[in-house]
C-alpha cells in the first residue's frame, strides 16, 4: 500500500523549486523522502479518524472539535499531494489501482478535497 501513495509524494524542488519540505529524521529511520512523508501522513489520518470517531461517540473526554481541527490541518497538508497529481499527472501506482482520467479525475479529488476541508472546519468551529 505504501508504494501506491509514495508516487504522488511531490519530489522536494517540485514547481520551480517552490516545494521543498523537509523530512526530520528520515535518514535515522532509514526511510527516502516519498517513505518518510507517506508514512508520517498514514499514521496520522489514522491516528486523526480514530480521535475523531472515539470523541464523537464520547468515548474519550476530547472534544469533537479538537480531532475536527487535526483532520482539517491535515488535510492542509497533503493537498499539495492532490495539486501535484493534476499539475504533473502523476497516477498512484500499484496493483488494482485505477489509473485517475485526466482531467476530469483530478477534478472529482479537487471537489472531495474542498468538502472534506469544509467539513472539518463546520466540526471543528461548531
Amino acid at each position: 500500500l505504501t508504494e501506491v501513495y509514495q508516487s504522488i509524494v511531490p519530489p522536494q524542488g517540485t514547481w520551480g523549486g517552490l516545494w521543498n519540505v523537509p523530512a526530520p529524521g528520515a535518514e535515522e529511520l532509514g526511510l527516502d523522502y516519498q517513505t518518510y512523508h507517506t508514512y508520517w501522513s498514514g499514521i496520522a489520518e489514522l491516528g486523526g479518524g480514530l480521535m475523531l470517531v472515539t470523541s464523537a461517540l464520547h468515548l474519550t473526554p476530547i472534544p469533537v472539535q479538537v480531532p475536527a481541527f487535526l483532520m482539517f490541518l491535515l488535510v492542509s497538508a497533503i493537498t499539495p499531494a492532490n495539486i501535484y497529481m493534476y499539475t504533473h499527472d502523476a497516477a498512484m501506482e500499484g496493483e488494482n489501482v485505477p489509473l485517475t482520467a485526466y482531467p476530469e479525475g483530478h477534478y472529482f479529488r479537487a471537489v472531495v478535497q474542498c468538502v472534506l476541508l469544509s467539513l472539518f472546519w463546520k466540526l471543528a468551529f461548531q
